[in-house]
C-alpha cells in the first residue's frame, strides 16, 4: 500500500512541473502551441506569426483562398479573428 501511494504521490508531482514552470516564468503557451491552436480553429498553411506584446498574430490561408488573421491570446490560447 505504501509503495503505490508513493508512486501515486510521484505521478502527482511529476504533472505538475510544467505549470510550475509556466508559472515562474510568466510566460504563458509559446509560439508554436498558438500556431497549432490557430490551425486547429481555422484550417490551413500558416504564412506568418508575429509576436505582439502577450499574443501571437497569426495570417493563415485557407483552402478556399482566403487569408484570415487571428489573434492567440499568449496567456489563454484563446483563438480570435483579427477583422481589421
Amino acid at each position: 500500500m505504501l509503495r503505490s501511494t508513493t508512486i501515486l504521490f510521484l505521478v502527482v508531482l511529476l504533472s505538475l512541473l510544467p505549470v510550475q514552470h509556466v508559472a515562474a516564468t510568466g510566460s504563458g503557451i509559446s509560439k508554436e502551441q498558438a500556431t497549432e491552436l490557430a490551425v486547429q480553429s481555422y484550417p490551413g498553411r500558416v504564412l506568418n506569426v508575429k509576436t505582439e506584446q502577450q499574443n501571437y498574430r497569426i495570417r493563415v490561408l485557407q483552402r478556399d483562398g482566403r487569408v484570415v488573421t487571428l489573434v492567440v491570446d499568449g496567456r489563454t490560447g484563446r483563438v480570435t479573428r483579427d477583422d481589421r
